[in-house]
């Protein structure tokens, strides 16, 4: 298995590849400064079909590429909260607004989406497991976030979209949502490491060896949670020898991590 999450400032975009070579798409973001953008970086490199793309948030920076995307990449199957219907989509973002990557969203989910998948994924020994809230009894984009947990043998690594703290206090209710939370070793940070995201009780259930941030450069007082997060980490040793607890995309840049079987993982840094 290997994931990939990528520097596309405040936002996300991950590729999650299994053995098999299936491939699923969390979230497409791109990167304003750069320019890098999943339509463009996943043909170049011969990546024209993914199984699925998962949206975690109904939030422009996390479907900003979506428009292009669905010009140049297969996607036979989307996958975001289904409490949310289209027409409830438009209510959400009639104030603030609907960017087009979200307006691409809504039509796309009303006029292409609209039958269940036939069955599960087949990621190549990938299990993939997803949790959300359901609208109307939570009306906020954020608590409506779709929250994907993947399993791979003794790994494991949960995306939580913008999830905040009540839409994580119900999710705990569950204790289907319990149990898959003893098996992560990695933690994407909700809201992007945002004090709003962050809730203490979550780690009652887990204890990642990693967490990760999908930001850019530090602008408000609520981003300066890395020390916040850093205490709740096992930490990961790297080929350099340094332990480390927390990365981000704002410091580290893209971030790969594969894995093969059972025994301990490997993670790798750099521009890409």
């Amino acid at each position: 298995m290997e994931i990939e999450i990528f520097d596309v400032e405040h936002g996300a975009c991950s590729l999650i590849t299994g053995d098999n070579g299936s491939r699923i798409l969390i979230d497409c973001g791109h990167n304003s400064t750069t320019n890098w953008r999943p339509s463009t970086s996943l043909p170049a490199r011969g990546i024209n079909r993914v199984a699925a793309l998962v949206v975690s948030n109904y939030d422009e920076d996390h479907v900003s590429d979506f428009p292009n995307l669905m010009q140049r990449v297969t996607v036979p199957t989307l996958v975001r909260n289904p409490s949310v219907r289209p027409c409830d989509l438009y209510s959400l973002k009639s104030e603030s607004g609907m960017g087009p990557g979200i307006g691409t969203l809504a039509h796309m989910a009303g006029n292409y989406y609209v039958a269940p998948a036939a069955g599960p994924l087949d990621l190549g020994g990938i299990n993939v497991s997803y949790f959300w809230n359901v609208y109307p009894s939570f009306d906020d984009e954020n608590n409506l976030s779709l929250v994907t947990v993947l399993k791979y043998h003794d790994f494991g690594i949960i995306f939580p979209g913008d999830m905040m703290k009540a839409g994580w206090t119900q999710l705990l209710t569950r204790s289907d949502f319990r149990v898959a939370l003893a098996g992560v070793s990695v933690l994407v940070a909700s809201h992007h490491g945002r004090d709003s995201g962050y809730l203490p009780e979550l780690f009652n259930y887990c204890s990642p060896e990693l967490i990760i941030f999908s930001d850019k450069s530090i602008e408000h007082e609520t981003q300066k949670t890395a020390q916040v997060y850093r205490q709740h980490a096992r930490g990961v040793r790297f080929f350099d020898g340094v332990t480390r607890y927390v990365l981000s995309t704002r410091n580290n840049g893209y971030i790969r991590m594969w894995k093969q079987g059972v025994g301990p993982g490997f993670v790798w840094i750099g521009a890409k």
